[in-house]
Formats: structure tokens, sequence, C-alpha cells
């Protein structure tokens, strides 16, 4: 259910505010005058801070500045004028009449606490005005005003904060944290990141902008749910309530303002140079004036519309004939004789296209690379589909193909891709149409066998293209686990004869590295490729895209979640403007598996769901059935039964086989395994994870069998763990590796003392879920062996660990018992002594005397068996204040 109204959105971001208002009125100053941009959110807080005044016992007056009795003498305080029995006092001036109601009123409130609210102080008539500051200069009320920057305000507001003791505070847009907030608290519920994006710029920190945009938006059906989560599904320019509310700022009577306008809404930013030659540097001041415009300081400034949503909105209204017109002035004016930088070559390929005039293919096609390259992938098909029907041949069908890609057309990128077989005429074009051919075959269509039977059929004899081809067959193997690519195509990448040949090698051989678990080789390629991807728009643009995600993967295999979590969130924010679906996907999925290591299974059932509607978008099978698995995984371990049987019935329609991408096969076997053993099935737990464990070895892809018997000791299958361990044991040196061979080891032997230390580690890795199931384990065998202390002190460490988790709900959780026999109270303070907190402020928190608490603690440690605090963290593997108790091993 969605939260749309004008009222009912939390008050996000200004909790600072709030307070310093509520000290301002309160302390010895006259009050606080809130200065800010129209919906900034001066009205909202300033109600907030007199509700919480008034719940203190402050009398509040109101006074009311808007409606059309606004030019009126004292019309803002005619409310609180007192009528006699024949009407309103008249006795007096009419500041006299003003300034004798508000004392008369402040005389009833005994303690001297009167809020004089003024909202909208700038609308205060010349009369009310004096009145409020003589009011407030004599200390007869206390004063909270609003006021909007760019209004003319009367002087005695002005002189409020200038010489009568009022406060100004000025109140500036809402960072983007808060504007995502919002979103969410309005729609209630998960929120796709490009989503945010554009709601965040657009608003540009403006919550009224916001809360008007998002109402349009849901009454014009621009906001829909698919795969559990919230997006948009067409342009903000078209949201009715929202246009209203800003045409009326943009209303002009002079037809060349608008045409100006009009002009900037296409070709923001527009040097200024360029925009004074266009329209006139008069003009352009009156629409600056106005707060239509704004230049942009630097070396070379810039204009642009002064808002966001300007541009939306009047991109929106150009009429067609206008937008031709406009278009061709534009591409006239920056197509001078020196060649256009790459942003603007770009530009004026659009324009060009958009105003129909005569078109040059090479820069249509120069601008679709371009296009590519900044993930303007509509624009770059528009520019490549027109260069190739113009005759740029192969090239330009190629750039044409990679930009249908990435928009999910890929049925036409395949028949185009076909069409290019029989018009590619030398060995050069031949192999490039294969290696793209092959490239949405196995990224798009999910189709390895067509992948290698498009490269078969590529008729290259050329020794040097058939490399090309070759690198790509090993690309492809790696896919399907084969680890013994990565000798031949870590040479390829250092001898290859071109881009392509060397992003396809390091793809290969950086997939197989970290298959193999051998991550430090493999984050050291990746480093050095991506330097060669950063401005590549070719065939080799979907391997670039995939580092990121690899090195997000590598990182928290290592095993370092939160690292990898700041690399993942770094790469997924870049691909949100400009839109890049695929690196969303990719990076999305990244994070939900990052989320999963660090025991945040709501977090990862948030990032999985956006990646699985992501590849959905794209129609990338492969990457659905991989986000799938994980969403089932997180839904398991959140315990959320229709989310499980979405997850599910997904990861069903979509299956793996002989023909599928196998890179992620184990997260897919994982889920399944979870799956299992939340219904008791512990043969299905074997059957999904004994065999392709197996399978992964025998292929040398160690490094994701390994992470399978992991899930095989947690889901109570150790001596299967073990045995697949010691046939296929992970490199020497990595860590992660390591520590799941001696959990194997310790929980088949069941010795709770090597347990505990696998748990110490693994919250050493900040793996605290991992770490709090291996210390269940251990509670529950000491418990077993009558040892009631050891097995409390196991708990409480597993507790410890879980509350750096999101409440997750796996089977090992299930065995440990109680803690040492603790009562509840015992147990709370035992945690909080763990972690550092002092006697006296648990005594202060929970309002019990620091005796009692004293008490506790004491019964607390002889249950565990610990002599106090020190012992009792060092049980806890919990971080002393002064530094790491546990020496972190990487």
């Amino acid at each position: 259910m969605t939260r749309t109204g004008r009222s009912d959105l939390p008050l996000m971001g200004r909790v600072a505010e709030l307070d310093e208002i509520r000290a301002l009125v309160a302390g010895p100053g006259r009050g606080v005058l809130l200065a800010g941009a129209a919906g900034v959110g001066k009205s909202r807080l300033a109600r907030e801070a007199t509700s919480g005044l008034r719940a203190d016992g402050w009398q509040v007056l109101a006074a009311h500045t808007s409606g059309s009795g606004t030019g009126l003498p004292l019309a803002a305080l005619t409310p609180l004028l007192p009528a006699s029995r024949s009407g309103p006092d008249i006795s007096g001036s009419p500041v006299q009449r003003g300034l004798r109601a508000l004392r008369e009123w402040a005389a009833r409130h005994h303690q001297g606490r009167t809020l004089l609210l003024v909202d909208d102080a700038h609308l205060l008539d010349d009369v009310s005005a004096t009145v409020v500051h003589q009011a407030v200069a004599e200390a007869t009320v206390a004063l909270l005003a609003t006021a909007r920057t760019s209004a003319v305000t009367p002087a005695a507001v002005t002189a409020l904060w200038k010489d009568a003791g009022v406060s100004r505070m000025e109140l500036s847009a809402l960072p983007a944290a808060d504007m995502d907030a919002l979103v969410l608290a309005a729609l209630d519920g998960p929120v796709e990141g490009r989503t945010l994006r554009r709601l965040r710029d657009a608003c540009a920190g403006n919550p009224l902008f916001l809360r008007e945009l998002l109402v349009s938006a849901r009454e014009a059906g621009l906001v829909e749910r698919s795969d559990g989560i919230w997006h948009l599904s067409g342009p903000l320019g078209s949201a009715a309530r929202l246009s209203e509310l800003l045409r009326g700022r943009l209303a002009t009577t002079e037809a060349a303002e608008r045409d100006a306008l009009e002009l900037l809404a296409l070709a923001e930013p527009l040097w200024l140079q360029d925009a004074v030659a266009m329209t006139g540097e008069d003009l352009l001041e009156t629409l600056e004036r106005r707060g239509l415009v704004a230049v942009m300081s630097g070396d070379r400034p810039t204009v642009r519309l002064s808002h966001p949503l300007y541009g939306e909105l009047l991109r929106a209204d150009v009429p067609e004939l206008a937008r031709r017109r406009h278009s061709r002035r534009l591409a006239d004016a920056l197509q001078g004789p020196a060649s256009p930088s790459s942003e603007d070559l770009v530009r004026i390929a659009l324009w060009r296209l958009d105003g129909g005039g005569s078109l040059d293919p090479a820069l249509m096609l120069a601008a679709a690379e371009e296009a590519a390259l900044v993930r303007e992938y509509a624009l770059a098909y528009r520019l490549a589909e027109e260069a190739y029907r113009a005759g740029k041949g192969v090239a330009a069908g190629l750039s044409a193909v990679r930009a249908l890609f990435h928009l999910g057309r890929l049925d036409e990128a395949l028949d185009l891709c076909t069409e290019l077989v029989g018009v590619a005429a030398r060995d050069d074009e031949r192999c490039m149409v294969a290696v793209q051919h092959a490239a949405v075959l196995v990224h798009g269509a999910d189709d390895v066998p067509a992948a290698f039977e498009a490269l078969d059929r590529s008729g290259v004899r050329d020794p040097e293209h058939r490399e090309q081809l070759d690198v790509f067959r090993l690309y492809l193997r790696s896919y399907q686990l084969d680890c013994t690519v990565v000798e031949p195509a870590r040479a390829g990448f250092r001898t290859g004869g071109s881009v392509e040949v060397r992003l396809a090698a390091a793809g290969a051989a950086g997939g197989a590295l970290m298959l193999a678990g051998r991550f430090a080789e493999c984050a050291a390629l990746v480093a050095e490729a991506l330097p060669i991807a950063a401005r590549h728009s070719g065939s080799g643009r979907t391997h670039a895209d995939s580092m990121p995600v690899a090195l997000g993967a590598m990182r928290c295999d290592l095993p370092d979640p939160v690292g990898a979590a700041t690399l993942a969130e770094a790469a997924y924010e870049s691909t949100l403007q400009p839109a890049d679906l695929l690196g969303q996907a990719l990076t999305a999925f990244s994070l939900a598996r990052i989320a999963l290591a660090r025991g945040r299974p709501v977090t990862a059932l948030r990032w999985a769901r956006e990646s699985r509607f992501a590849a959905g978008h794209l129609r990338l099978d492969g990457v659905c059935r991989w986000a799938s698995a994980l969403r089932l995984q997180a839904a398991v371990q959140v315990g959320a039964d229709s989310q499980t049987a979405e997850a599910l019935d997904d990861l069903r329609r979509r299956p793996a086989g002989a023909r599928r991408v196998r890179l992620f096969d184990m997260e897919v076997a994982r889920a399944q395994a979870w799956r299992a053993a939340t219904l008791g099935d512990a043969a299905g737990v074997r059957d999904a994870l004994v065999d392709e464990v197996a399978r992964h070895g025998d292929l040398g892809a160690v490094g994701a069998g390994t992470l399978g018997a992991l899930d095989l000791v947690r889901l109570g299958e150790p001596a299967a763990a073990a045995r697949l361990l010691r046939a296929y044991p992970p490199p020497g040196g990595w860590l992660l590796g390591a520590v799941t061979v001696d959990y194997a080891a310790a929980a088949e032997t069941r010795d709770g003392t090597a347990l505990v230390t696998v748990a110490r580690r693994f919250a050493g890795y900040d793996m605290p879920l991992h770490a709090a199931e291996a210390a269940m384990l251990a509670a529950s065998l000491w418990r077993a062996a009558g040892d009631q202390r050891a097995g409390g002190r196991a708990r409480l460490l597993a507790e410890t660990q879980l509350t750096r988790c999101e409440n997750p709900t796996t089977p090992a959780l299930l065995l440990g018992g109680p803690a040492g026999d603790l009562t509840g109270r015992e147990r709370e303070m035992a945690l909080a002594a763990a972690h550092g907190e002092s006697a006296p402020a648990i005594s202060a928190r929970l309002h019990l005397s620091e005796r009692t608490v004293e008490n506790h603690l004491y019964r607390a440690y002889a249950k565990l068996g610990v002599a106090g605090r020190s012992e009792l963290r060092a049980a806890l593997a919990i971080d002393p204040p002064d530094g790491p108790l546990l020496r972190r091993d990487r």
C-alpha cells in the first residue's frame, strides 16, 4: 500500500534542525525564522517543531498569511483579535489593536511561554509585520516563522533577524539519502535503483516536488511494481499533477522567453557564450532574474534550467515543429570548423537526427560509439542504425547490435547478426560478426553451444583473426567451469593484438581463476585489464562490465565482505546514471551475494529482487536464474514463505543445464539445498550439493566448490563436506578455504573447542551469521556432554554475533539451547557488559539501581564460568574498546 498524500509522509533528515529550533525558541533568544526555497520543507518542519513545543507546554498562536485578504491591514492576525458584543474591537490604531491582542493572549498563559507561528512571513501585510516585529522585540511572544528566500519580504520581517534577536536558519535541500528514504516511505516497499536516482535528481532535494511527483506518477500509472520492486515506467514530464504545479512558474507572456526556455531544455547544459549568441544576453538575464535559468561558473561557464523538473516538463511540451527548429539551430551553432569534443559530437548528431536535415553517416557512426561509451544506448542505436542504413556497413551494424543488446531487444540483435553474416566481406569483418553474435547468444540467449557454433561457422582463415576466435572460445569454456583455460587465456591477454582479444582473454582467465579460488591472481589480472576496458565500446564491453562484479565477488570470498560491499556499492551507483541495466543487474547480484555472506538476508533479498528485475528487463535468462537463486537463499534465511515460493517458481522456469551458462551453477545448487533444509530433507541437501561440488572439483573450480561444501556444513552434512574437501582441497593461502576445511573437520568430529575457534575466525572475517552457527553447534555439543558453562558461553557468543545480523532463520541457529541457564535479565546485562556498556549506563537505560545491575552481572558471570568483563569479552570474540582482541588474518 502506498502513502503519497499531502501530509502522511514522515519528516526525514531534519532531526538536527528540529532540535535546534526547539532550543532556540525555548532559549534566551526571540525565536527562529526558517528561510529557504519553495517546497524545501519549511512549513512541515515548523509544524513538527510546533507540535513538540505545544507538548512541552507552550501556548501556540497561529497567524494566517494565505488567502485573498492578505493585503488588508492586520489580515494575518484577524483570528487573534478580540471581538466586542457589537463586533470586532476597532479602538486604537491597527498596530495598537494587534499588539493589545497578542499581549492579552500571552497574559493568559501564566508561565509566559507563548509562541507565535507565522507560516510564509513574506506574505504578511505591512501592519501585521509591524505588530509581529514589536511583539517579538518586547518579548511578548517568541516567534517561529517561515519565509521564502526568493520572495520580496516586508522590512519589518527582515528586521526580525537583523536587530530583534530572532535567529535566521537557512533550510537547504534534503540530502540524497533522505530523499530516497522519503520515496521508500511513500511507496512502502523496495524501489529499483534507477527509479530512486531519477526521482532524487529530478526533485533536487525538494520534498514538495517529490511528494507531488509521486502522487502524480501514481495517478498516471507511471509507478509500477514488478518482481516485488517499485519502478518508473514512463517519463516524469507526463505527470499531470506536477505539471500543473510547475507550469505556473514557467508561464510567460513573451514568445521569445518561451522559445529560449524550450531551446535550453533541449540543450542543457549549454555553453554560456553559445546561449548568449542564440537567445540574447538581455533575455537570458531576464530569465535568470526570474529564477528560471542558472549560470554555472567555471573555466567555461554553462547555462541550464534552474531545476531539473523544468527541463522534464518543457521537453515533454515542445511541439514537434519547434523541436525540429531548435535542433537545427543547436546543431548549426555547435558544429563549427574545429572538430567537436566527444560530448558535443553526440549532441550534434542527435540534433541533426531530430532536426530532419542532411546526415553525415561517418558523424552518425562516431557519435553512436561515443553514445555507447556513456551508456546512452537508445541514442546509440538510433545513430548506429542510421549510419548502417546509409552504407557504413559492418561496423555500424555491430554498433547497432550492441545497443540493441543493452536495450533488451535480443531478437532484433540476433536477427541483425544473421544479416551481418551475409554483409561481412573480409576476414576481420567476419571475425567481428562471429564474436558479437556469440556474445549475444551466450549472454542474452544463455545458449553456449550456439555461441560455439557461431564461431565455428565464421569462415575466418586469417591467423590473426582466428586468434581472436580462439580466445573467445576460451572465454566460453570458462563460463562452463573449465579452469584449464587459465594459462592459455593469460597468454592471450599478454600477447593479444587487439583490445577485443585482450579483454576476452582477461575475462576467461579472470573467471577461471575466481572459480579456482585463486583470488589474488585474479585481482591482479582484473586491475591490469580495467584501464584497457575504460574507453572501449566494442564486443569486449560486456567483459569490461563484468569486472566490477568479479572484484566484489573476489573481495567477498577472500573473505572481506565489508570491503567487498564498499566496492560493489560504488560500482552499483555508477550504473544508475547514465543508466546501465546490465551493470545494474550484475552489481545488484554481487551486493546480494555479499549481504548473504554478512548475515543480512533482508538486504540480500532486496538486492536479489533488483538484480532479477533489471536482468528480466533485458531478457537475460542466465542472470535471472542466478538472481533467483540468491533470492531463494535469502528468502529461506528470512523465513519469507511467499518470497521463497516465488523465487522457487522462477528458478524452475529457468533451469540450469548443459546448454546454459554454468558460471554460477553453485549458487543455484546452494539455493536448492537451503530450500531442502527448510523442509527437513537431509537427502535433498546432499542431492543438491554433493554432486555439484564434485563436478566443480573435477573441472578445477575448487573455489566455488568450497563454498558449496561450506553450506553442507552449515546445513548439517559435515561428513559429506569433509570428504569432498579432502578430495578437492581449496588452494593454499585462501583464508575462507582454510576455515571451511577446519569447520568441516570440527563439525564432523564434534569438537566444541575447535568450533568456537572457527566461530571466532568467522567473526573476525565480518561473517557473523557463520560465526553464530558454528558457536550454536558448539553449544549443543557441550550441553549434550553436560558442560553447561561452556555451552552457555558458546550460546552467548552466538547471540552476540547475531546482533550484527538481520534476524536470520537457519537450521544451525536452532541447536544451541539457553545461554547457560541465564534469566532474560541476566542475558540482557551480560550482552550489554560484553559490548562495553558500564554498570551506571545500564542502570540508567533500564531504570534499575546500580546494585541490581551488578548483582545480575555477578550471577551471569558465575553461570558462564568467567571472572568478569575481560574474560567475557574474550569468550565472545568482542574487540575491547582500545583495540582488536582477535587479530584478523587478512
